[in-house]
């Protein structure tokens, strides 16, 4: 690190600072008034409070950092989600190729947000002599879970989000219970 020499007036300073430092400890010493004390006193005083109020600023922006960072990574896994979930309705497994661009970006992207995080699990399938496809097993139940966790902790506007998210995938993916008391028409017995 290279430090720029002392200009003419910056040791002038030093020197002033020096004297002025010299000059209150004599008076100080020589009164027993401890100016010097008092006023360096003083000095930690305030120094003390303005660190106190950088420390609970600095606590709050990481919590915002670590509600922002936890919130965009609720995002990317609702954005993936949801894209496994459209892929779904038009294939019967969720299968990539990696020999494929775009589905070697989407398979990386979601062995990233879901299978590392246990939202989804992958298998491999050899269809050639070293050419693999990977097929992909969404866990809908732990994704609906990390979501409803995201949507509760987010402001309305994102929350309100996530939940038309949790619709589709609850709707679509997750089986029914029927209403108890309403039969089915087939399985009514005459009697």
């Amino acid at each position: 690190m290279n430090s720029m020499p002392l200009t003419f007036w910056d040791r002038a300073q030093l020197f002033l600072l020096r004297m002025l430092s010299i000059a209150l400890g004599m008076v100080d010493r020589i009164f027993r008034i401890d100016w010097g004390e008092r006023a360096l006193s003083r000095m930690s005083r305030r120094w003390e409070a303005r660190l106190e109020q950088l420390d609970a600023s600095l606590a709050r922006l990481e919590q915002e950092r670590e509600q922002i960072q936890s919130q965009s990574e609720a995002l990317a896994i609702h954005a993936a989600a949801i894209y496994l979930a459209a892929r779904s309705l038009t294939q019967d497994k969720l299968q990539f190729d990696p020999s494929i661009s775009h589905d070697d970006e989407i398979l990386d992207a979601t062995i990233d947000l879901l299978v590392k995080e246990r939202l989804a699990s992958i298998e491999t399938e050899e269809v050639e002599a070293g050419r693999f496809v990977y097929t992909i097993e969404p866990d809908w139940t732990a994704i609906l879970a990390t979501l409803h966790a995201a949507a509760s902790e987010a402001d309305p506007e994102i929350a309100e989000w996530f939940q038309e998210g949790i619709r589709f995938i609850d709707e679509e993916f997750l089986p029914q219970v029927e209403a108890r008391g309403v039969q089915d028409p087939s399985n009514m017995h005459q009697e």
